[in-house]
């Protein structure tokens, strides 16, 4: 019987030995796994980045965006972006001279994407915008690029003639109109959204100065009663309050700072 015992123990213990053996591969078997699956997600992120900057660069900026294959989701995510966004610039019929469209939808591109380059590891991205952040480049892009051309009373033929573009690169031109057709109607039906997507996303955000000193965090925001038009935002820093106009912030969909155009604002 004492014989039948210590053989139970000795097997007991193998068993433990090799259940720990198993548990210390598999631990780091899977830790191999994950450091991997980072690399590669890491390595996708930078390809991404690359091709960005590579789009920035090309002559067929920045109708280039607008060619690129992006799914329904993302779009339907970012229009409220995009369209408040255009909002808080001022960006509507009449304020663009004519045959200026184009280079207001190059410059408000290459903004939008020049702080995408600079957000290091897209940390901030990814909190505000969760599973969509992978999407942003061209997603954002596209949504941005019709929202303009919404407020301005135009469509994406009375500026640039893609037919022709994407003859020429052998591209499928009906899904390029699809996703325009889809944009644009989400846009047209996007305004109340547009402001309560904003508002969630301004409130307690960080003011810092052009210098990146604090100046304070937003606890309210300010409309026009007439148009719905956002006016400013209200910084609360301790006992002082006080009222930021739009025209004064450089306004970023990806980043929980908000950051004043220059020193001295106030």
């Amino acid at each position: 019987m004492w014989k039948h015992r210590v053989s139970i123990s000795k097997r007991a213990a193998g068993e433990k030995k090799r259940y720990f053996k198993f548990k210390l591969v598999y631990s780091f078997g899977y830790d191999v796994f994950r450091c991997g699956e980072k690399e590669m997600k890491r390595g996708r992120e930078e390809e991404e980045k690359e091709k960005v900057i590579a789009y920035l660069k090309s002559r067929l900026f920045p109708w280039n965006f607008i060619l690129e294959d992006v799914e329904e989701e993302p779009l339907e995510h970012f229009v409220p972006y995009a369209m408040q966004m255009c909002g808080t610039k001022g960006i509507t019929k009449g304020s663009v001279k004519e045959g200026e469209a184009k280079a207001i939808i190059a410059t408000e591109l290459r903004d939008a994407m020049t702080e995408y380059l600079s957000d290091e590891g897209n940390r901030e991205l990814m909190e505000i915008h969760g599973e969509f952040a992978a999407q942003y480049p061209f997603a954002f892009a596209q949504c941005l690029v019709h929202a303009i051309l919404y407020r301005l009373g135009l469509a994406l033929d009375d500026v640039v003639n893609l037919k022709a573009i994407s003859e020429f690169l052998e591209l499928d031109m009906e899904g390029i109109n699809r996703r325009e057709r889809f944009t644009r109607d989400l846009i047209s039906k996007s305004k109340t959204k547009a402001v309560r997507v904003f508002s969630k996303n301004m409130l307690d955000r960080s003011v810092i100065s052009s210098e990146g000193d604090s100046m304070g965090n937003v606890d309210d925001i300010t409309f026009d009663t007439k148009t719905g038009r956002v006016t400013g935002l209200m910084v609360n820093q301790g006992s002082v309050r006080s009222e930021l106009a739009m025209t004064d912030i450089a306004l970023t969909v990806h980043s929980n700072n908000i950051v004043l155009k220059h020193s001295g604002s106030k």
